[in-house]
C-alpha cells in the first residue's frame, strides 16, 4: 500500500496568495542578502574615502605650533585630566596670538603646549587621522546594514499585511458561499 503525500507547496488547501507570499518573501530575503553583501561595503568605503579627503585638506591647511599658557588652567576638567587655559603663540611673521585650548590640568602658567592652528591662526582640532576615517567608514557601513535590515523588516511586514488582507477577503467570500449551506443543514 502506498501513501500519497502532498507536498507543502502543492497542498490543496494552499491558496495562490499563500504561494505568492512565499515567493515574495523569498525574493525579499534574497534582495536583503545581496544588498547586505554590497551596500554597507560601498557606503563604508565611500565614507572612508571622503574622510580621507577631508584629512588631506586639513593636513594641508593646519599646522602645529608651540604655545605657552598665559594663565593657570581653569574650568571644568574634560574627564581626562585636561582643563581650559588661555595660550599665547607667535606665528612665522612674528605676530603674537592668544587663544583658548585644553591643556593638561597640571600645566603651570607659562607652560609649553602644542596646539593646532589653521591658516588664519585660529586654534583648531588636529587633522582627522586614518584611524578616525576608518572608524567613521566602518560605522556608516554598519548603519547602512541596519537601515537595510529595517527596510527589509518593514517591507516584509507590509507584504504579510497585504497577503493577509487578501486571504481574509477570500475566506469571507468562500464563507458567504458555504455558510448558507451549513445553516440549512443545522436547521433541518
Amino acid at each position: 500500500m502506498t501513501t500519497h503525500r502532498t507536498s507543502h507547496r502543492h497542498h490543496p488547501l494552499r491558496r495562490d496568495c499563500d504561494r505568492y507570499h512565499d515567493r515574495l518573501c523569498a525574493c525579499l530575503l534574497l534582495l536583503l542578502v545581496l544588498a547586505l553583501a554590497v551596500i554597507p561595503f560601498l557606503v563604508g568605503r565611500s565614507t572612508y574615502a571622503a574622510a580621507m579627503r577631508t584629512a588631506a585638506e586639513q593636513s594641508a591647511t593646519r599646522h602645529q605650533v608651540v604655545a605657552h599658557t598665559a594663565a593657570e588652567a581653569q574650568g571644568t576638567s574634560s574627564g581626562l585630566g585636561d582643563q581650559w587655559a588661555p595660550v599665547r603663540w607667535t606665528d612665522d611673521r612674528g605676530v603674537s596670538h592668544l587663544g583658548l585650548t585644553e591643556v593638561p590640568g597640571d600645566t603651570p602658567k607659562g607652560g609649553t603646549v602644542q596646539v593646532w592652528v589653521d591658516g588664519k591662526d585660529r586654534i583648531v582640532q588636529p587633522p582627522t587621522t586614518r584611524q578616525e576615517a576608518l572608524t567613521t567608514g566602518c560605522f556608516t557601513g554598519m548603519v547602512a546594514a541596519l537601515v537595510l535590515l529595517l527596510a527589509y523588516l518593514g517591507a516584509r511586514a507590509g507584504l504579510v499585511a497585504a497577503v493577509d488582507r487578501k486571504r481574509y477577503e477570500q475566506w469571507a467570500a468562500e464563507w458567504r458561499v458555504v455558510e448558507p449551506l451549513w445553516s440549512k443543514r443545522l436547521h433541518r
